[in-house]
């Protein structure tokens, strides 16, 4: 998911810092910043060749920044939303069967039940507060996160990182 803009963002911060980068997404990208091969992450076996070894260009990978998404509510219809984003992050989770220990993913700040067109039942909102997802969007990034726990505790050296990103 590095096309889009907060994969851009991610790509540039990561070259800046030393990193050697690949792209992996439906989209090509209109400015090519690192090597980009087209795949399909809810494709389990296209996910899993992209993760170990896509070509000639690209082996050996050590993490994953998964940003591969369908980034908001709305855009397509829900089942197409959930089924997406539900089943391409389970796919990256896998990742830990090719020896990928560390996983940064997009979750999002709507789990809370963002924007609140119903009221938290209480303020301020903590690390506490449960998920109320309002959207098959939501909904998905919640699913991913009970799936990072849910992975993490089958594989207690596995580091996966939320991000419960805002308007990017």
């Amino acid at each position: 998911g590095g096309t889009g803009k907060a994969g851009r963002a991610c790509i540039r911060d990561l070259l800046a810092h030393g990193y050697e980068v690949a792209n992996a997404d439906l989209v090509p990208p209109a400015e090519p910043l690192c090597p980009f091969s087209r795949v399909d992450l809810t494709d389990f076996g296209q996910a899993v060749e992209a993760l170990s070894t896509i070509d000639d260009r690209i082996r050996g990978v050590d993490a994953v920044v998964h940003l591969a998404a369908i980034r908001a509510p709305g855009l397509y219809p829900n089942a197409v939303t959930f089924a997406t984003n539900t089943v391409s992050t389970y796919n990256v989770f896998e990742a830990r069967r090719l020896g990928i220990a560390d996983i940064v993913w997009a979750s999002s700040e709507t789990v809370l039940g963002l924007p609140f067109d119903t009221p938290p039942p209480y303020a301020p909102v903590d690390e506490a507060y449960p998920g109320r997802p309002e959207s098959a969007y939501s909904l998905s990034k919640l699913v991913g996160e009970a799936m990072a726990e849910q992975f993490c505790r089958w594989d207690p050296g596995l580091k996966i990182i939320g991000l419960r990103l805002s308007n990017v």
